[in-house]
């Protein structure tokens, strides 16, 4: 249970430092979310060591490595945690040479970024493995709701309400969130787990918009274009849940298939139906989002949260962005929907490997 906790822990402390980072600019190494994201690191890599002592000492199946034996999600873990030091050391080595403006996206930072994915990747697959036991299929469900939050991490500048209406924001959601969805949906054992993960998603993004206001904050560095009181909620989950329960609708409940081209039929189905549901649902959902409806605790929306360093159009504020963001159209809904088909085919795949290998 520790290394669940600990992957939940490692997408929560990311929304925290990019709440610590656009409410107050100082960002020392050892500041207080970056403190706690090596803490939930540290916590994967032991209780993935964990796993492995025990593995090694009974004599359970598993991977060895030489003489050490441990669950896959174990190793996946435990790479992704030493790839975490490695990144960490070339970001600062990074910041010295080229300076803290170096970019959002510089080598290191994704070398992070993918080692973040492999702590959380891996404890999902230790549940998956581990759904025999009675917490199991609740375990998996939140373990694959902080994978599904990981993508939230990395793409949260394209899932402002202001970007919801762009090719750009549907062509990501549709290359990411399929693949986990579907992986946990071939792989988990509750009775819709894609709709469980998607609601494990909405329960952990939505706890951080809803907590983070309510520390006290305000802009430590110039310039400031937005002051501020508090630190900045995340924008609100997106609907997920919706095309989730289409998803394990068409892969779990529908007629059974077989033969070869089963996958290929199901991803078809479910990539589709992610890209027609995410479409119409999240659509509608960004011009709520934007309204004075949306202005309060809850939803965090109404054009009002903004990072204190980005210069807004208080015309901008509750509009959407198509000079910089161009609007879905007919060839770039086609591409996206590819890209759901796609990621569908790939999560579904992975996914029936990980049940295969299970038994």
């Amino acid at each position: 249970m520790l290394l669940l906790l600990a992957a939940i822990g490692v997408p929560l402390t990311l929304f925290w430092d990019f709440a610590w980072e656009s409410t107050i600019g100082v960002d020392a190494f050892f500041g207080p979310p970056h403190a706690a994201n090596y803490a939930a690191v540290a916590l994967a890599a032991a209780a993935a060591i964990g796993l492995a002592c025990r593995a090694t000492r009974d004599g359970v199946e598993g991977v060895a490595l030489g003489p050490v034996r441990a669950p896959l999600g174990a190793w996946v873990t435990l790479w992704g945690a030493l790839a975490f030091v490695a990144a960490l050391m070339f970001d600062r080595w990074w910041q010295a040479s080229y300076g803290l403006t170096a970019g959002i996206w510089h080598p290191p930072q994704m070398a992070k970024a993918l080692a973040y994915f492999a702590v959380v990747a891996g404890a999902w697959m230790v549940w998956i493995a581990r759904q025999d036991e009675a917490s199991g299929p609740l375990a998996a469900a939140l373990a694959a709701g902080a994978l599904l939050a990981m993508v939230a991490v990395v793409t949260v500048p394209q899932t402002f309400a202001n970007r919801q209406h762009s090719a750009v924001f549907f062509q990501l959601g549709c290359a990411t969130y399929p693949l986990v969805l579907a992986a946990h949906c071939a792989a988990g054992r509750a009775r819709v787990p894609a709709t469980a993960a998607a609601l494990s998603y909405m329960l952990l993004v939505a706890l951080v918009v809803w907590v983070l206001p309510l520390v006290p904050g305000s802009p430590q560095a110039g310039p400031v274009y937005n002051a501020r009181e508090h630190l900045l909620p995340p924008p609100f989950p997106l609907l997920l849940v919706v095309p989730a329960l289409a998803i394990d609708g068409l892969v779990r409940f529908a007629p059974g298939r077989t033969g070869r081209g089963r996958v290929l039929a199901e991803a078809l189905e479910s990539g589709a139906a992610f890209f027609g549901l995410f479409a119409l649902v999240q659509w509608s959902f960004a011009s709520f989002l934007l309204s004075s409806s949306a202005d309060d605790w809850f939803f965090a929306g109404g054009g009002r949260e903004w990072p204190f360093f980005l210069r807004v159009d208080p015309l901008a504020r509750n509009a959407f962005w198509h000079g910089v963001s161009p609007a879905l159209d007919g060839a770039s809904a086609t591409l996206a929907a590819l890209f759901a088909i796609a990621a569908s085919w790939v999560g579904l795949s992975l996914g029936n490997a990980l049940a295969e290998l299970k038994r």
